[in-house]
């Protein structure tokens, strides 16, 4: 059956449901707060619009007076010339007004059709007043009227285009202006036929007149609609034209020259000036006022619709606050109970056991968001009360881990210890060879119980107090591996370090031995190197050219690593990493895994391992060492390392029995002694733990002590399996089963001495203490023989029961390499 749930099914990103609390109260009022922002924004917009163009009708009705000037010079070149006026005067002021005429065009945003019929005025009236002024190329008065006769129309048009807008004043009053400068216009063209008539005949003259005058009505009416049709003026136009029309209609009337045509003609001119003068003032003050009052809407419409705008954001954004604030602090202490709070309380009661009280979250509305704060408050006190019973269960695990990795790690020692005795002993090849691979699987497992140690949280107990050089590191860490013959060591300096951290960086150093062999190939060499840097730390480098790890590995290894051993569902399947990670820091030490080659796959891996200068010392000079005894060799041998009788180095772990170097491993010997050849500079880690090259047999026999008998090698063999290889439920049932070692005893009298009571005082009250009340006992080994120095041994012995044991050490892995048929890697 399939319990596996079906993954949780989640809206969109951008769905309603994701949305912020923020996003869903501004949706809220989105819609009626932008339909009040278009409907304000199109009241704006008319009243702005509306105001321009009335800024700009403003701006053509200031052209009008310059159009009715023009015409009105016009007018008097023509007068001047056609009655002998002052024609220079007339000149001089049509000069200006044309000038003043074409400025304003060149100013005004004006339509095409008003800017066509002021250029037409402009240009045929200066060639009108050429033609007109030019001496005796002067034209004909038939000529002059007939050229002049179009442009008061043309001028009518460009004011109407100028005044066109929808009031119906200033549209009136834009008609009325115009139609006062065509009449004006009539009358010039007819003051100049009756001036100068005599030039035509009667009957064409009477005829241009009357046509002239077929124009009237249309323009008097427009006039009189303006002034008013009951007004003065009104009827003064309308008398005057009936008086003129009679005058032309009567044949037997002269009209060159007739004072009643010229003063009717002068009065309705006057008429028409009065007019003009009128609506060129009204008409752009009453634009401009229009105008301004336009501008005055807009900026009152803009200023209504933003208040408006803004009273309601005002309204969203408090109501908004209301809402986001509590849901803000309930986040955020939600988290800091989570991330802080939480963690915090669970320390304490791995450190007192006591529950601490929950501090409640600062929401206390009676509302949705205030229940759901107290609903946290309820859910932070049990996460408090499981979290103690989760830490008590974990110290309680903790304990139990450390207690079984404590009696794993006496139970190793004991094992050692039997099977360094059987080592010892031991002659068959084949035996031997055993007890070597059990020797160093055993050493496996100590190391392994170290780990468990680790694991659980406690600190493997170290009684270094001396600076351990790097090399004698280096070597210590490579005999607890099983293939440490494959270890080779370059430039290693002559540092020392401390005593508190040397043992943790064996152990660390072992597990990345032990990573390096694992994952390369057994053929290959795992190289150490140490330099100094910069800042006086030390770098040590334990490269492999094994299958190596891909980028994204490295940096989950890496991140591992620099958090410092915690506890995750990853540590069972990465112990080593774990451990490493938690020693180094324990020590501040710094570890970092990389491609061996940068940017090539397969080329395997290189641990870097940084040691801060506070843990490093120079190292202590080596002991002189005094002559060497005298002997004659009987054949020579090649020696690996002066491993034996050499000055002792300190151990790597506290606790842990010392390895002698070579008794957990066999080298792999060569089918013949090779030739003497020159040793390369680098430093061989395998060579340190190498053995002897055997002498013969015939030799080996020679120089061998007497060997135990065989009852006592079956009564350690025993031992050993009623120890380690019965069953585990038996062993735990047994009521004399021992746990505590005898490093045990030695913490437990080390602690007894240090609170050994004080019983008796001085007169002054000072407290009188015993000699020898506070010494931790023991003593070393040296001190139990009764003599300051080790006895003399006899060197020639000494090398033959080395050569004899190597010997057969050498003939085990011969007769195991004949039987698997391998070659010797």
């Amino acid at each position: 059956m399939n319990d596996a749930r079906s993954p949780i099914k989640r809206p969109p990103r951008l769905a309603l449901s994701n949305w912020p609390v923020r996003a869903k109260v501004l949706a809220i009022v989105l819609v009626p707060l932008l339909l009040a922002c278009a409907f304000g924004g199109l009241r704006i917009s008319a009243s702005a619009t509306a105001a321009r163009d009335l800024r700009v009708a403003a701006t053509r009705a200031d052209m009008v007076p310059a159009v009715a000037d023009y015409m009105a010079a016009l007018e008097g070149v023509l007068a001047s010339a056609t009655d002998g006026g002052d024609v220079p005067a007339a000149l001089t002021a049509f000069g200006d007004r044309s000038s003043a005429l074409r400025s304003r065009l060149d100013g005004t945003e004006v339509d095409d059709a008003v800017r066509l019929a002021t250029n037409t005025l402009l240009d045929y009236g200066k060639d009108l007043v050429d033609k007109t002024t030019g001496g005796g190329n002067a034209i004909d008065l038939r000529t002059r009227v007939m050229t002049y006769a179009p442009l008061p129309i043309t001028a009518e048009t460009a004011i109407t285009g100028l005044v066109s807008g929808d009031d119906d004043t200033v549209r009136s009053a834009g008609e009325a202006l115009a139609r006062a400068v065509g009449a004006r216009g009539q009358m010039t063209m007819q003051q100049m036929l009756v001036d100068r008539g005599g030039e035509l005949p009667e009957p064409e003259l009477r005829s241009s007149m009357i046509t002239l005058a077929g124009t009237e009505p249309s323009t008097v009416s427009a006039m009189g609609a303006y002034l008013g049709g009951s007004s003065d003026p009104a009827a003064s136009l309308r008398s005057e034209m009936v008086k003129r029309m009679s005058l032309l209609s009567d044949p037997g009337v002269a009209l060159v020259g007739n004072p009643d045509l010229l003063s009717s003609q002068l009065i309705t001119r006057g008429i028409a000036d009065g007019v003009i003068a009128e609506t060129s003032r009204t008409i752009p003050a009453t634009v401009e006022d229009q105008a301004a009052a336009a501008r005055t809407a807009a900026l009152r419409d803009a200023v209504l619709v933003g208040a408006a705008i803004v009273v309601a954001l005002l309204i969203v954004a408090v109501v908004a606050r209301s809402l986001i604030r509590p849901l803000r602090t309930l986040r955020t202490s939600a988290l800091k109970v989570a991330h802080e709070d939480l963690a915090r309380e669970v320390e304490q009661v791995r450190a007192d056991g006591k529950t601490p009280p929950v501090q409640p979250i600062g929401v206390h509305t009676s509302e949705e968001i205030g229940q759901v704060a107290h609903a946290v408050d309820e859910l932070h006190e049990q996460a408090v009360l499981l979290a103690g019973e989760q830490a008590r269960l974990q110290m309680q695990v903790t304990d139990m881990f450390e207690t079984l990795s404590r009696r794993n790690r006496s139970l190793v020692d004991q094992q050692l210890a039997l099977i360094d005795r059987l080592e010892s002993n031991e002659q068959d090849p084949d035996r031997l060879d055993s007890l070597f691979r059990l020797d160093h699987l055993a050493a496996r497992m100590r190391r392994n119980g170290a780990n468990l140690m680790v694991l659980a949280g406690a600190r493997i107990p170290r009684d270094l107090a001396e600076p351990v050089p790097v090399v004698a590191l280096v070597n210590a860490a490579a005999s607890e591996v099983e293939d440490y013959t494959r270890i080779t060591a370059d430039h290693l300096p002559d540092s020392a370090v401390t005593g508190a951290a040397a043992g943790d960086l064996m152990h660390l150093l072992a597990e990345l031995f032990d990573n390096a062999l694992r994952y390369s190939p057994p053929a290959t060499q795992v190289r150490v190197s140490a330099v100094h840097t910069g800042n006086g730390g030390l770098v040590l480098e334990i490269a492999d050219t094994g299958l190596g790890m891909t980028e994204s590995d490295l940096r989950v290894a890496n991140t591992r690593l620099q958090s410092g051993g915690e506890v995750n569902p990853y540590t069972a399947r990465h112990m080593g990493l774990f451990v490493v990670g938690r020693l180094a820091a324990q020590h501040g030490l710094v570890v970092r895994l990389r491609s061996t080659v940068s940017g090539q796959r397969g080329a395997g891996t290189t641990a870097g391992v940084y040691v801060p200068a506070e843990l490093l010392v120079a190292a202590a000079p080596p002991p002189s060492a005094g002559p060497a005894p005298v002997s004659v060799p009987v054949e020579p041998v090649v020696v690996a390392a002066p491993v034996i009788e050499s000055a002792p180095e300190p151990a790597p772990a506290g606790l842990l029995p010392q390895r002698r170097p070579g008794a957990s491993g066999i080298a792999e010997p060569a089918p013949a002694p090779p030739e003497p050849r020159p040793e390369s500079a680098r430093s061989d880690v395998a060579a340190f733990f190498a053995p002897r090259q055997a002498a013969t047999n015939a030799e080996s026999r020679h120089a061998r002590h007497a060997k135990e008998d065989s009852t006592d090698d079956d009564a350690i063999y025993q031992k050993m399996l009623s120890e380690w290889l019965v069953d585990p439920h038996e062993l735990s049932q047994s009521t004399d089963l021992n746990w505590e070692s005898v490093w045990d005893h030695g913490w437990s009298a080390a602690a007894a001495a240090e609170n050994a009571p004080v019983l008796d005082h001085t007169v002054e009250g000072l407290p009188v203490r015993r000699p020898g009340a506070r010494l931790v006992p023991g003593a070393p080994d040296d001190a139990g023989n009764g003599s300051g120095a080790h006895a003399a041994r006899d060197p020639d012995a000494v090398r033959a029961g080395i050569v004899n044991h190597f010997g057969g050490v050498q003939a085990g892995r011969l007769r195991a390499q004949q039987e698997r048929g391998a070659p010797d890697e």
